[in-house]
């Protein structure tokens, strides 16, 4: 009967060894031209359909976190959300960096204060014509041919 004396390891073996030892688990740096960046990459840019958009100012007028404005575009060419103090409806094109809303259809509650007031504005930008969008770290500006703008939040997945 034969029995294994301790043996060299091979190569094969050697190769295994240093391979177990490189792979698995979670990176806690992502490499950067400067060296370790953060453990997570930057999130990415929302998409302007199909998200929910928290007005933060309109003309500029800082809309009220209690009354707050929110819209989508959805994919199929419509906008609805409300308008802080009344909800809307309005078909939406997107043609590369533009995008046209309306003629809205809105509920008809008064809306005083400062509510009222972005109200009102947001109703006249979504009129004004053809809009230039962009979208930079989740924020989208909407800027009117006469230069009115509009800065919104993507919803985050919880909300």
């Amino acid at each position: 009967m034969r029995t294994l004396r301790h043996l060299a390891p091979g190569p094969a073996l050697l190769a295994a060894l240093a391979l177990t030892g490189c792979g698995g688990g979670t990176p806690t740096a992502a490499l950067t031209p400067d060296g370790p960046g953060p453990s997570r990459p930057p999130a990415a840019d929302a998409p302007l359909t199909a998200t929910t958009w928290t007005v933060a100012t309109v003309a500029g007028a800082t809309a009220p976190e209690d009354r707050a404005a929110r819209f989508t575009l959805t994919p199929e060419g419509r906008a609805s959300g409300t308008l802080g103090c009344n909800r809307f409806s309005a078909p939406a094109t997107v043609t590369g960096p533009t995008v046209t809303v309306g003629p809205l259809t809105t509920t008809r509650m008064a809306c005083e204060g400062r509510a009222g007031e972005v109200e009102r504005a947001l109703t006249s930008l979504f009129g004004s014509g053809p809009l230039t969008w962009r979208i930079q770290d989740r924020t989208l500006t909407l800027t009117a041919p006469d230069g009115t703008t509009l800065t919104a939040g993507a919803a985050s997945a919880a909300e």
